[in-house]
């Protein structure tokens, strides 16, 4: 089991396994940080990997200069082609058994201008190896 990092959460879902992906749908962008703080911490102390895929306007999720996280920053709009094919490049690159943290995937409306494409991002992303 892999964990949230928040305790009853992992009860209620009975944690995670490897190759979930998990999409959250939020309010205020600062839940979902918490989220990812939680997330993060156990996922270090595991002395698992993290990647933290950053391309949004709102505060980052995670500091940037933090030497235990490797960040990726990326423009979403460059198009939706490149933006993707950055993302497999990166899982390719970063290989196997890597806990990816994406910034609010929301923010991807102001690039690519519909859900459309922010659900196709998602099919195409999520079936890789991550």
């Amino acid at each position: 089991m892999i964990s949230t990092g928040v305790k009853g959460l992992d009860q209620v879902i009975t944690g995670l396994r490897l190759g979930d992906n998990v999409v959250w749908q939020i309010d205020a962008i600062h839940h979902y940080a918490e989220l990812v703080a939680s997330f993060v911490r156990r996922s270090l102390e595991e002395k698992k990997r993290v990647v933290y895929i950053r391309f949004a306007n709102h505060e980052p999720l995670l500091k940037e200069d933090d030497k235990s996280v490797t960040v990726y920053k990326l423009d979403p709009h460059a198009g939706f082609e490149p933006f993707s094919a950055q993302i497999n490049s990166i899982a390719k690159k970063e290989g196997e058994g890597v806990f990816y943290v994406f910034d609010c995937l929301s923010d991807l409306l102001s690039a690519w201008a519909n859900d459309l494409m922010i659900g196709n991002f998602f099919k195409i992303t999520c079936p890789l190896p991550l």
